[in-house]
Formats: structure tokens, sequence, C-alpha cells
């Protein structure tokens, strides 16, 4: 199967690179494989996360009442993806984003925000594409912004986000088998504004991509940059932020344009963030 046909694991996806301990995060906005030039996808996904446990620095407990509480968010993302050329394909990124938090006390109201959060635009070029017997390797290379679409809280208890501009630049490598099976590797680093820490990330996956059906697990990370504090005595937006988190996505074709996406995500360890679960699911059309 060509790289041109295969449906992006990254339609299940919405902003990845946020930093509050309560905004969304979820896969990474690019992989190793490409759209081919005049080639592309448009996905509308939606997905659903809560937490009640968090990392208070390593630590982890419950999280208390003037935290939020059990903090749940769902959000509503445009993702679409173009190849300008065989090598070369543009990205964007439009999230919705609504977050409420109940700290389990009937007579105090939940706590509500909700609004545009962050669009993203990135370029994702593959200068190197080696063919093997037994498949093909291509190393790729990936630049992007991140900037507000909305004038949200990037100081609060609950928010949607941090009221960053963020420049990612990544690296990324992939070995496609030709019966289907494949193992995507990348690394990067993300520079912010607004005092939010750099950071740098880590991904992976392995997974098959046939004509029937896409599936693949996977795991990604964020590590901050050491001297950053932790929560407390500093704005949130300012908090150090490390995590990593694990999960399975899929896609299945409906006709030879329409598909549907689902996947499962989990915070498994971090700092300073909540241990979120998350289930998603996107209408995929492509072109």
């Amino acid at each position: 199967m060509s790289n041109k046909t295969i449906i992006l694991s990254s339609s299940i996806i919405f902003i990845s690179n946020l930093l509050l301990i309560h905004s969304a995060k979820s896969q990474s906005l690019t992989d190793g494989f490409m759209k081919g030039k005049g080639h592309g996808s448009v996905v509308v996904s939606y997905s659903w996360e809560r937490y009640d446990e968090f990392y208070f620095g390593t630590e982890q407990m419950d999280a208390p009442g003037d935290f939020g509480g059990q903090i749940t968010t769902q959000s509503v993302s445009l993702y679409g993806i173009y190849g300008l050329t065989d090598n070369l394909d543009i990205i964007v990124n439009l999230p919705f984003i609504a977050a409420q938090g109940d700290n389990g006390e009937p007579e105090a109201p939940n706590q509500d925000v909700s609004g545009l959060q962050d669009a993203a635009l990135f370029l994702k070029w593959r200068p190197l594409y080696i063919e093997t017997e037994s498949g093909n390797l291509s190393f790729l290379g990936a630049v992007g912004l991140a900037t507000p679409l909305s004038d949200y809280a990037d100081n609060a208890v609950l928010s949607i986000g941090n009221q960053s501009t963020r420049a990612d630049v990544r690296l990324m490598t992939q070995y496609f088998t030709n019966s289907g099976f494949f193992v995507d590797l990348q690394a990067g680093y993300s520079a912010r504004s607004n005092d939010v820490p750099n950071a740098t990330l880590l991904a992976g996956k392995i997974g098959y991509a046939g004509k029937s059906f896409y599936v693949d697990l996977w795991s990604e990370s964020q590590i901050s940059d050491s001297n950053a504090p932790d929560i407390g005595g500093v704005p949130f937006n300012e908090t150090r932020v490390n995590y990593t988190q694990i999960g399975i996505s899929g896609y299945v074709p409906i006709t030879s344009a329409l598909g549907v996406s689902a996947g499962l995500g989990q915070f498994v360890g971090g700092r300073n963030v909540g241990l979120a679960t998350r289930v998603s699911g996107g209408v995929v059309y492509s072109f």
C-alpha cells in the first residue's frame, strides 16, 4: 500500500503541546507518512478527557477542590493536511475546548470555561526516502508554529491553555514494511513564549497500515526545562510540566473518500500534570 493512500494516524488529534495542568493533550500533529502531491485529508474530531488524580511535583494524590477537583475536558478540532509535493506536506489544526471542574461539593457551582484555543500550522518535509527489499525507510523533519486564537485566561485553576506562542522543531524516522507493519520515531524541541517553559518532545509508534484498516500503539512524552518551578508561588503557565502518555488509535474506511477514526489514551506518569484518560473519535474526508 502506498503512502499516498494511507490515512494518517494523526487524523485523530488536537493540539499536543499544551502545558497547563488542565489542558487537553494528545498525539503529535506530525508522523512519518506523507500524503503525496495533490492529496489531502480533512478531519473533524471529538475528544473527551477526565482526571481526578494529579501529580503535585512528583507526588501523586487526589486533586483537591481548589484545583478544580475532577476535571473533564471536551474538545472539537478541525484538522487538515495537504501534499504540496510528494515530499512536503502542510498541516493546520483549529481546536475548540471546553473544560469543567467538579469539586464534589453540591452547594458549590461547577467551574466552566470554553473557547477557541491555539491554531497550529506545520510543514513536514521528507528529504530522504530509501527503498529496500522488505519495505522503505524515511527520514523527515517538521517545523511548526502555534498561537492563541482567543483571549482565554492563562493563569487560572481551570483554563483551556496558556496564551503561549510556540515554535516546534521535530526530527522523525519511519520504517514501513511491504506487509504493512511500521515503526515511527520522533524527537523535537518546543520554544514557548509568555514565560511557559520550553520542552523536549519524544514520541514513538508501532502499527499496521493496510487496505482495510489502520491501527497503532503509541507513546509520547514531554520534558520541560529542568529550571522551571513546580506548582506553588508562580503563575500556572510558568510551571514545569512533564508527562508520559500511551494509547491506541485506529482508522477504518467506509468509502474511498470517507472513514472513521477512534483512539484511547492514558497518562501514566509525570510532574505537575493530571493522570487523564482520553477517548476520541473523528470523521475523515480524503481527496
